[in-house]
């Protein structure tokens, strides 16, 4: 916390385009938030209840009787961890990896509010083949609004619509001079970042591909990077993005397999469920509705 000032000040140098001070305020929130016990055992607790009886996912509940203003005591689940799936067949590998997928990436994309920390330490898959979810201090609500920008963004990738797409960024501020980013650019360095789920194939993810990705969209060493300098990234979305990329670095590490973009699809266009996890969830979901 004490550097953050620093590290903003020098970021604003790369990246002139950048709100550094926004950042700044967003990330010092989101840590002070993180060490408060009472408000993650909140964010559990939401997410319980959205997922109470869900038939893949758990969150464990917290144990109110026990818990103080610093200490946080949670219902106790037991399951295998992250070290052991990497060894798994492709068949568990690609049920663990979509079943990540659909929670993070869903949990953003139909209820505005997820978990910023997805590594591999916060997920147990239990006997019964369903997967607990773990450590909801990092956590981000987002206006509604917001959240509908980036899927019309994703959409606007999904068609090669490159002008909607510079339209939508410069709208929502992430282009302080907008004409001073080509919107053809633009589309080439926003689908290096998320092609993964926006490419209508079946994509087994790697450690060599998330790094590609976290470079290309966020490294001084990317090609995009003369385009990058004139853009800003607003504070509402920092930890979505943040989530995303971990997200996939967790999938790759599991060489997980899937068409990312079928399952993406159910939030992104209201599509049919892309498969049998897909129709559980939704039928699922239909019923609370």
């Amino acid at each position: 916390m004490q550097n953050l000032g620093l590290i903003m000040r020098l970021l604003a140098r790369v990246a002139p385009g950048l709100d550094a001070k926004s950042i700044a305020d967003e990330v010092r929130k989101r840590i002070n938030e993180e060490l408060d016990y009472e408000l993650e055992a909140q964010n559990q607790r939401s997410l319980r209840r959205i997922y109470r009886g869900h038939p893949f996912i758990v969150i464990p509940d917290v144990v109110t009787r026990l818990s103080r203003e610093r200490v946080l005591v949670t219902e106790y689940v037991e399951g295998t961890g992250f070290e052991e799936h990497k060894g798994y067949d492709q068949a568990a590998r690609d049920r663990i990896g979509e079943a990540i997928f659909r929670f993070y990436m869903g949990c953003l994309y139909r209820h505005h509010q997820f978990s910023g920390d997805p590594h591999p330490g916060n997920y147990r898959l239990l006997a019964d083949g369903r997967m607990a979810f773990l450590d909801f201090g990092l956590f981000k609500r987002m206006d509604p609004a917001d959240v509908e920008l980036e899927i019309r963004c994703q959409r606007a990738v999904v068609e090669d619509d490159a002008e909607t797409l510079h339209r939508l960024l410069a709208e929502g501020g992430f282009l302080p001079q907008p004409e001073r980013v080509d919107p053809d650019h633009l589309m080439e360095f926003v689908r290096d970042a998320i092609w993964w789920y926006t490419t209508d194939e079946e994509i087994q993810l790697t450690p060599d591909i998330a790094t590609e990705v976290m470079i290309e969209s966020s490294d001084p060493r990317s090609s995009h990077f003369r385009e990058m300098r004139h853009q800003d990234m607003r504070p509402e979305h920092l930890f979505g993005r943040r989530m995303e990329m971990l997200t996939l670095a967790v999938l790759g590490q599991l060489r997980a397999r899937a068409n990312w973009h079928r399952i993406a699809r159910e939030w992104m266009f209201e599509d049919a469920p892309a498969n049998e996890l897909g129709r559980q969830e939704a039928e699922f979901f239909g019923a609370l509705a």
